[in-house]
């Protein structure tokens, strides 16, 4: 008698993520990426080994969303070539406008919006065994979703860094930001999910928690039960270890005193802050429904100056905002020569469908005059951050060693330096110097945007 084979046991469907724009939606990535894990889906970074193509898109400004074009473009072209493969496209993008998404990619497989996130292994199950008719959308409603501590995560940083949301949407409406309209109304983690989570990391070997909100400052006002942002630093500044925690996307309304002492004078908490001022010229700032003025937001960096002369200050600036003069552009530029912020970005305004400044058709600024305005900026920031980087030759400073490059040299960061926006430090070292994490670094070399040194630790 024959003896019957046992059927073979099934592969697992590999799926090759890539996830594009901020922090926040890396977040979402890495949320999915461990619930995939969890739901009998394989993660490859080799496309071509992939049965799906997963692209996690952002959609807030017009260059994030040809960025996820290209992205979607080249997994579709990905499909072509084999039969059975599928492409997935979630986030922002989709949770904008899921009926115009799904006009200008008709070949992708699946749409998946924000509140999805955590049941995405349910999703590319349904598609996989059901076929087109899983594959069918229903509009979006306003994105509800938030992760705690016990959802699944696989982190994508590198290093010894991770990210910690805080919180998701914002409720601040400024008039040319469609964060509101995709992510929808403000919604805070308790505070005792952050810190088990922050714990967790800490366990994991994480030497870096960088805090991250649409508004980090607004942190607990939807509880009502009296938690802030405060309260939250100081529990994270009593947990046991050498670590750094890191406060991103802070807003200058809500800043306050208590919180600049925090940034100040903590073990944990580095003296760092990303605050996005916009501009400071109180004309474009009312016209953009920033709710702050010029000299409230005068005052508070100053404030942040006299706190301590270590405080490192980041901020981001827009530019070519429909109604900005010759003249408001002088004074901001005026601005930043005067301050000198440790790090700054610009970006040029793009009318963004669905804001209310996107239907302002007076005081237009021609693209042209905008970038024109922005490489100002970006000219007269450069030989600050020069001198300011100069000015460590010959120091030995703190480093936090992320990653080696292809020449083997490590590359990290110091304290006043987020990961992907910020300064990087190229040094050579011992071979463990990576496993260490933290390092001391002695610079020898300095460019406006980088620095170069040696390891004496």
């Amino acid at each position: 008698m024959a003896r019957r084979r046992k059927p073979l046991a099934r592969s697992p469907l590999l799926v090759c993520v890539v996830s594009l724009g901020c922090p926040k939606n890396l977040v979402d990535t890495e949320v999915m990426c461990g619930t995939l894990g969890t739901s009998g889906f394989a993660l490859t970074n080799n496309p071509a080994a992939a049965d799906i193509m997963l692209v996690n898109t952002c959609g807030f400004i017009e260059s994030a969303r040809d960025e996820a074009d290209d992205e979607i473009t080249v997994a579709l072209r990905w499909k072509r070539k084999r039969r059975g493969r599928r492409v997935v496209v979630t986030g922002c993008l989709v949770q904008r406008d899921l009926p115009e998404v799904r006009k200008l990619y008709p070949g992708v497989d699946l749409l998946v919006g924000l509140d999805d996130v955590p049941r995405i292994g349910e999703r590319l199950a349904g598609l996989v065994h059901g076929g087109a008719e899983s594959a069918r959308e229903e509009p979006l409603a306003e994105a509800t979703y938030l992760y705690d501590d016990t959802t699944p995560r696989l982190l994508l940083t590198p290093g010894h860094y991770a990210y910690v949301k805080i919180a998701e949407g914002c409720n601040h409406f400024c008039r040319f930001c469609t964060i509101p309209l995709i992510r929808g109304r403000q919604r805070s983690r308790t505070q005792a999910s952050i810190v088990r989570e922050c714990r967790n990391l800490l366990d994991q070997g994480i030497l870096e928690l960088n805090l991250v909100a649409q508004d980090s400052t607004r942190y607990g006002s939807d509880l009502g039960e009296g938690t802030g942002l405060a309260g939250l630093l100081r529990e994270l500044d009593s947990l046991e270890g050498h670590f750094w925690v890191r406060l991103l996307y802070t807003h200058p309304k809500h800043l306050t005193q208590e919180i600049i002492d925090l940034l100040a004078t903590s073990s944990h908490i580095v003296p760092y802050i990303d605050i996005p001022l916009q501009h400071i010229s109180d004309r474009v700032l009312k016209g953009m429904g920033r709710g702050v003025g010029a000299a409230q937001t005068r005052r508070l960096m100053d404030s942040l100056r006299a706190a301590s002369d270590r405080l490192a200050v980041r901020t981001t600036f827009l530019v070519g905002y429909p109604g900005e003069t010759d003249a408001d552009f002088a004074e901001l530029l005026d601005y930043v020569e005067s301050y000198r912020f440790d790090r700054l970005g610009v970006f040029t305004y793009s009318p963004e469908p669905g804001t209310p400044a996107a239907a302002l058709t007076e005081g237009l600024v021609p693209r042209d005059v905008a970038d024109t305005r922005r490489r100002q900026l970006l000219e007269a920031q450069q030989p600050i951050s020069l001198a300011r980087n100069r000015s460590l030759i010959g120091t030995t400073v703190t480093v936090l060693a992320d990653l080696a490059d292809e020449d083997d040299q490590l590359v990290g960061r110091t304290y006043a330096d987020a990961p992907d926006v910020d300064n990087l430090v190229l040094f050579t070292g011992r071979d463990d110097d990576l496993a260490q994490g933290f390092c001391e670094v002695r610079i020898t070399e300095a460019t406006p945007y980088d620095l170069h040194g040696v390891a004496v630790c």
